[in-house]
Order: C-alpha cells, then structure tokens, then sequence
C-alpha cells in the first residue's frame, strides 16, 4: 500500500511541476520579483525603494503626470499605487498638484533632486540592470526588450 501511494505521490508531484516546467507567467513572475530584489539593493543607498525608482524615472521623463496615467503606465493596482504615493509624497519624493486642465483632477510630480544626485540613482539602476542580465547578449536584450513591449501591447489592446 505505501508502494502505491509513494508512485501516486510522486506521479502528482510531477503533473504539478510540469506546467511550471512550460509556463512563461511563472518564469516572468520569478525573474521579475529577482530583478526588483537587485535594484532594491542598488537604489537603496538614495533612500528609495525599486517601486519609488519606477515612479521617479517615469515623472522625471515625462513631467507631471495625471495620477491616473502614471498609474496605468507603471501597472500598479489601485491600492498599492495610492499607498506608494501616499509614502513617498510623506518622504518628500514627490507631491500631488492640482491639474490646472481640470479642477476635479490632481497631477503627481516630482520633488525637486538635483541633477548630480538623479544621474547617481539612474547609474545605480543601469548598473543593477547590467548585472542582473550579464548572461544575455546585447542582441538577447533587445529581443527581450521587443517581446515584452509586444506583449505589453498586446494587453492594452485586449
């Protein structure tokens, strides 16, 4: 009985592995929470967190940004969003304007960081970057680069 049930066991053990072995959300989702935990580790000399990074480098290129777009932009859920904001704006990363297009609307922008200590952040997270994809050739990155982009497409128009 003991032999039978170690086979079934095991048999279960390995249907449940398999679709691990194939799926592209597991690998992307490992790979993903891997990166965060190196740029974490780069950026957090500045005093900011991998999600605060993400925020900043987009409202640094693109300027003050409606709350709502920033949001969809960086593809955070509704209440983590709001609870970056809150905690970065309480740090002084950044603060939250009236939209002067609509009275009913509110902009995010970033606090003031001076230029030497911005290119300091954005070196920490290239480097991070650099490290974390040291395997991949520069024609691997790009393709990566492409597919992802592809399927972040792919999920706006769906």
């Amino acid at each position: 009985m003991r032999d039978i049930r170690k086979r079934e066991d095991s048999k279960t053990a390995r249907a449940a592995r398999r679709p691990l072995d194939q799926s592209v959300g597991y690998e992307l989702g490992r790979a993903f929470r891997r990166l965060n935990r190196h740029v974490a580790a780069a950026v957090r000399q500045h005093g900011i967190s991998a999600a605060q990074v993400n925020i900043l480098l987009t409202l640094w290129a693109r300027g003050p940004t409606p709350i709502g777009e920033l949001q969809e932009l960086l593809a955070f859920s509704s209440s983590a969003f709001t609870g970056a904001l809150d905690r970065m704006e309480s740090a002084g990363l950044l603060r939250r304007v009236p939209s002067p297009r609509d009275r009913r609307s509110f902009l995010v922008e970033p606090a003031s960081w001076p230029g030497a200590r911005r290119l300091e952040v954005i070196d920490a997270l290239v480097a991070a970057e650099d490290e974390f994809l040291a395997d991949l050739t520069r024609a691997e990155r790009v393709q990566l680069l492409e597919l992802l982009r592809k399927i972040d497409g792919e999920q706006e128009q769906g």
